[in-house]
């Protein structure tokens, strides 16, 4: 199973990715041409089902994204659908005790790291992809690696024991969610309340010591870039929606100006 974004970040490469809720494949197969390396459907606060998100995971691999999904909740649904579909990154809202974490892996990885039931779905060519061609236990193994499951730190609960949850085999890093988070600490939405800020270094740190990736969201070009130098192996900036909102208002702005 090739993960594009996964390959990178072995490489030691930051990889750069941001949001979709639009919801239109064409949309999605438009992102393939801007330099990113991955993008998360975002079916926490999106529209989509699974028939459509999968749509979006295909036009996704078509133009070379790795496609990301934020789900809803730690579920078997939730869980077994995206994979199954050939999403390559799990990112995964709203988690507050290390039961939640475990119970993430179990749903998402195979055997022996984790219990997902057993199917070769369509991410992996239902089975003729070359890679998936092989052994049962080659493929599950070749999954497990090519799936790269990030719980989103946004809770205070999740980020006093944000070592523990690193400590967990099948975390493969942490996604920080910085509104959720600053609102979790009591300072919503102030990312330059030192309090703030100090979370973040704690998460990163814990990330590096554990070996696994770290990544954030950011809204602004030169905050993508601040966390980039602080350390972060990866930002998904802005939402698609935004992004699109902003480049209208500015061009009508400056045509109005002329």
């Amino acid at each position: 199973m090739e993960n594009l974004a996964k390959s990178k970040l072995k490489d030691g490469k930051n990889i750069l990715g941001t949001f979709f809720s639009m919801g239109n494949p064409s949309a999605m197969e438009c992102l393939g041409y801007t330099g990113m390396d991955f993008v998360i459907i975002d079916t926490e606060h999106g529209p989509f089902d699974t028939e459509s998100a999968m749509a979006l995971v295909r036009a996704a691999e078509s133009v070379g994204l790795s496609p990301f999904m934020r789900i809803a909740d730690v579920s078997h649904k939730e869980i077994q659908r995206a994979v199954d579909m050939g999403v390559q990154g799990l990112i995964v809202p709203c988690l507050r005790s290390l039961e939640d974490m475990k119970k993430l892996v179990e749903l998402a990885k195979f055997a022996p790291v984790g219990n997902r039931g057993f199917i070769k779905g369509r991410g992996s060519g239902f089975g003729y992809q070359d890679w998936a061609r092989g052994s049962v236990a080659d493929y599950m193994a070749a999954s497990n690696d090519g799936l790269l499951v990030l719980p989103q730190c946004e809770t205070r609960e999740c980020y006093e024991q944000i070592e523990d949850v690193l400590a967990i085999e099948g975390i493969d890093g942490i996604f920080i969610g910085p509104f959720d988070l600053s609102i979790s600490l009591g300072m919503p939405g102030d990312f330059d309340d030192p309090r703030f800020k100090s979370a973040v270094a704690r998460i990163l740190e814990a990330c590096k010591k554990a070996g696994k990736y770290s990544l954030i969201f950011s809204t602004a070009i030169d905050q993508a870039r601040a966390y980039l130098e602080q350390g972060f192996d990866g930002v998904a900036h802005s939402i698609d929606f935004t992004v699109f909102t902003e480049a209208y208002k500015a061009a009508m702005a400056d045509i109005r100006r002329g």
